[in-house]
């Protein structure tokens, strides 16, 4: 069995991978192969998710760099859904700002810049990434493999949809989060390595390994977590609260 089908399984399983030395992807173009070896298990992919976006993160994780892997249409939620979560894969929520395309931005040699993806957003919204890890040796220091691993990705929850977004200041719009009614963090999108929601789409168009797909139209893009990784259980309820641009919810079950 290959590392992609044993992540994979281990995914939609709830169970965990213990990877030798000799089988692990040797860089980070290797990393992304096993991710597109994957995508062929699952199915249909939604969008994209951006993952270690703030300097701590990075180095935890042991990247220089931020990574991203994909969305599949199996595990994406509206707000206010219940997620099962599967204690084996420590799951974590992040509070994020999320990016609807409106139009391609495929790979091309000249870069794009800001400009071009605004013209290419066609909503923002409020959401929560659930991540997690199947591999038995954790998320720290995990690097290159964490990729493979679909980039930590679990579940994703998607708000309400905002089409007139432009009067946003997502330099430092704000968010706080809470876990069964209390306060857990806050914080607002200028937090980003990329210093905006819009800067990290540019980032991920940009990227070197992001293949042939690129970025498409009706994608949707989740930016890096604003509050941080906040771990949670079966029987929690999260919420954030977003001010104009919404709110969003999920609670949390057993598989």
């Amino acid at each position: 069995m290959g590392l992609a089908e044993s992540l994979w399984n281990a995914r939609v399983r709830g169970s965990q991978v213990t990877v030798a030395d000799a089988d692990r992807p040797a860089d980070a173009r290797g990393a992304y192969e096993v991710q597109r070896a994957i995508t062929e298990l699952a199915g249909q992919q939604v969008g994209w998710k951006i993952g270690a976006t703030a300097q701590a993160a990075m180095d935890l994780l042991g990247f220089t760099e931020p990574f991203f892997g994909p969305l599949y249409a199996r595990f994406f939620h509206e707000s206010g859904d219940t997620v099962s979560v599967v204690t084996a894969h420590s799951a974590g929520i992040e509070t994020e700002f999320v990016v609807g395309l409106g139009a391609d931005l495929p790979p091309r040699d000249q870069p794009y810049t800001d400009d071009d993806v605004r013209a290419a957003v066609a909503w923002i919204a409020p959401g929560f990434e659930v991540i997690g890890t199947r591999l038995a040796s954790g998320l720290a220091g995990a690097g290159n493999l964490l990729i493979a691993d679909g980039a930590a990705n679990m579940d994703f929850v998607l708000g309400p949809k905002l089409n007139d977004w432009r009067g946003l200041d997502l330099t430092k719009h704000p968010t706080t989060l809470y876990i069964n009614d209390a306060e857990k963090a806050a914080g607002h999108s200028g937090m980003l390595l990329f210093g905006h929601t819009i800067g990290a789409v540019t980032w991920l168009a940009n990227a070197k390994h992001i293949g042939s797909r690129g970025l498409r139209a009706g994608d949707v893009i989740t930016t890096g977590s604003c509050t941080g990784v906040i771990p949670v259980s079966v029987g929690d309820r999260a919420r954030a609260d977003f001010g104009p641009l919404g709110e969003v919810s999920v609670a949390f079950t057993g598989a």
